[in-house]
């Protein structure tokens, strides 16, 4: 993540974590002429997702939307020489928690503006997208996901489980992509994490009954064929390294 695009950390985890919090709360117009819904949470969020490429190609927004959708999110980011380059391991937890609800007033502000500048078709297709990029994350991160399967509360406990123990799993796997790792153990790094991708989605999917199968799949709509999880100028037509949970289109 640090390297997409070459775009600082501190930016990226900026707008990934302003770019969650309307829709979870419940932003559920669609958009002009939209409907309820607001599918939010979990990684990215719409103000992530909408710089990909091909998502606003598969979106069919139009220049002025695209125009329009790129003052949002570029407002979102830290400016550079105004507390843009800050180390958050610097922070204290006080300016840390400052810091991040700052950004989730944001999150809720842009997400708001992104919606309203789409239609009710583009909103419902946005919203499809993010399930497919959430995958079985979505059963855990996403509360309106929850409420339209009707999960239990021994299905939420199950699932959480399963999610948690697939993050931690996740997290050693993730020390193989680091820095001075080779080429080799990146590699194997990858495989095991796609390994564990699948391993946790099949154990998710194991938790639900056949009738919220059903409609969980439904409401991704269909599967798209690009990388969902590539930043601003899109990422081709194959999946990105993902993480563990997530779908990740692959």
């Amino acid at each position: 993540m640090r390297r997409i695009l070459g775009i600082s950390s501190v930016a990226i985890v900026a707008c990934l974590v302003v770019s969650n919090a309307a829709m979870a709360q419940g932003q559920g117009r669609g958009g002009r002429g939209g409907r309820g819904g607001g599918f939010g949470g979990g990684f990215g969020g719409i103000s992530f997702l909408i710089q990909n490429a091909d998502v606003q190609k598969e979106l069919k927004l139009s220049e002025d939307q695209t125009a329009k959708i790129k003052e949002v999110t570029d407002a979102l980011r830290p400016q550079r020489g105004g507390g843009g380059g800050t180390n958050f391991r610097d922070m204290t937890e006080e300016q840390r928690t400052a810091f991040f609800e700052e950004a989730r007033k944001k999150g809720e502000e842009a997400n708001k503006k992104i919606t309203d500048l789409l239609t009710a078709e583009q909103n419902t297709r946005l919203k499809q997208l993010q399930l497919w990029q959430q995958g079985t994350r979505a059963l855990t991160s996403n509360e309106d996901i929850a409420k339209e399967l009707s999960l239990t509360d021994d299905q939420k406990s199950a699932l959480k489980t399963i999610t948690d123990e697939s993050a931690k799993k996740g997290q050693e796997l993730g020390r193989g992509l680091g820095r001075g790792a080779s080429e080799e153990e990146r590699t194997k790094a990858r495989e095991q994490m796609t390994a564990l991708r699948s391993e946790t989605e099949a154990e998710c999917m194991a938790v639900l009954t056949d009738d919220q199968k059903a409609k969980f799949t439904a409401l991704k709509g269909t599967k798209p064929d690009f990388n969902l999880n590539a930043f601003g100028g899109g990422g081709g037509r194959r999946g990105g390294r993902g993480r563990p949970g997530g779908n990740n289109n692959n």
